[in-house]
């Protein structure tokens, strides 16, 4: 075989052994200018607006907890024309005690532990939108694996709750009761969990229909690593497709975002 043959050969064989990538319509990116904040809180606004009115004046502007130390805002943005189409928090207590921790019972298990408190997720209402919550959650989960966190803790308010079971989340309290939360008008909403670690293996045992995509796929557009990606960047030949929009929808659409 000529050298020539053997580097084509050689080129190939890498090629091949490469992940394929999902490319999605849209990346997802840690919040680190005021501009991105901005699109973030205009989403957050919106959204709650349409579910929680009492609230929605409240979230116009920027919170304490958006700049606060270890904690995060995600923002998901269309790669055709830089929309926000999506946004969430996560704020950790690796350095502080997170005011939802004083909800939690004594003996639950996330007492003592580290967690992630994710909140004022916000999607964009269009076709794309149960692929962008989807998006973020993968985004959250790969965060929580890489910082340690034992726990990510939710509040919701049904029917928006029902979202959180279908990936996983349970009901800490007993008989699913609700609370009010402080921090959003004492509106009552149930206090989920979901375990970082465990939770791949419960999806994988249950063929969970969206398993591949939230723990197996590999995308490129999920930037939350910039600074330790970049050996990821390059476009790779083979290309995976997101989920399809029917399943996406059979275990996400039912909750209006």
């Amino acid at each position: 075989m000529s050298v020539k043959e053997t580097t084509i050969s050689t080129q190939s064989s890498l090629e091949s052994s490469t992940p394929s990538a999902t490319v999605l319509p849209f990346t997802i990116r840690i919040v680190r200018t005021e501009d991105h904040l901005a699109k973030a809180v205009q989403i957050r606004s919106r959204t709650y607006g349409r579910h929680h009115p009492e609230v929605a004046d409240k979230l116009s502007m920027p919170e304490e907890e958006d700049r606060a130390p270890f904690s995060l805002v995600l923002l998901a943005e269309s790669k055709l024309d830089g929309a926000a189409l999506g946004t969430l928090r996560i704020e950790t207590n690796t350095k502080n005690r997170l005011p939802v921790e004083e909800l939690l019972p004594t003996e639950s298990e996330c007492t003592s532990r580290t967690i992630a408190y994710v909140t004022r997720l916000g999607v964009q209402a269009r076709s794309d939108a149960s692929l962008t919550k989807l998006s973020l959650f993968k985004a959250l989960h790969r965060y929580c694996l890489a910082c340690q966190i034992d726990w990510i803790v939710v509040t919701a308010k049904p029917p928006m709750d029902r979202q959180y079971k279908s990936l996983g989340f349970t009901s800490v309290l007993e008989e699913d009761r609700l609370i009010p939360i402080p921090w959003s008008a004492d509106i009552p909403m149930r206090l989920m969990t979901l375990e970082t670690i465990s939770c791949e293996r419960v999806w994988r045992k249950n063929q969970h229909p969206l398993y591949k995509f939230m723990f197996k796929d590999f995308c490129p557009d999920i930037q939350i690593f910039q600074s330790v990606s970049g050996i990821w960047n390059t476009p790779r030949l083979q290309r995976n497709s997101p989920p399809s929009t029917s399943i996406l929808d059979q275990i996400l659409e039912p909750i209006a975002t």
